[in-house]
């Protein structure tokens, strides 16, 4: 006998467990921005890879509550700003957990297209190729049409704490 799609699918661990392992993961934190017609937004987000190198394509979740969802999505364009170690302040802000929340200040270069972190690890700039919604979140699919390595040390989150990696080659 064939399972229903509702059995198939049906959640079997209980939301507080899921997140309190997930937070056993270790991730990098980055900062989601937009700007365009639909308005400029940041957010902080740990939900960010690679989909493929040829051509070069990352994917990002979004909370479909947050305010930047709708703005990607209209705007067509995000950036992907990897935080250094020295940047938990400003992960803090975008995550809406400190003074100014969500204020772009001087620690972005914002004369370019899509804000920028300054001194970031990484940046990417991506054109929307896809979004797809699942449970609470959309998959942002962007194709990479410009990229920056910095040479700042990343920052890692895990445990509901920052951390920085022991050596980066």
């Amino acid at each position: 006998m064939v399972a229903s799609v509702e059995t198939l699918f049906a959640p079997h661990c209980a939301p507080s467990i899921f997140v309190d392992a997930m937070s056993r993961a270790v991730n990098g934190v980055s900062i989601v921005t937009t700007d365009g017609p639909h308005g400029r937004f940041g957010l902080t987000v740990s939900s960010m890879t690679s989909v493929s190198a040829g051509p070069p394509m990352l994917l990002v979740c979004i909370n479909r509550d947050a305010v930047p969802h709708d703005a990607i999505r209209g705007n067509g364009r995000f950036a992907i700003n990897v935080l250094a170690a020295s940047q938990q302040s400003l992960a803090d802000r975008f995550a809406g957990r400190a003074a100014h929340a969500y204020n772009f200040d001087a620690a972005w270069d914002t004369r370019t297209e899509l804000p920028r972190v300054k001194d970031a690890a990484a940046w990417f700039e991506c054109r929307l190729a896809s979004a797809m919604s699942f449970g609470s979140h959309s998959i942002f699919v962007g194709e990479v049409v410009d990229a920056h390595p910095g040479e700042e040390t990343p920052l890692l989150y895990t445990g509901r704490n920052y951390g920085r990696p022991v050596t980066l080659n």
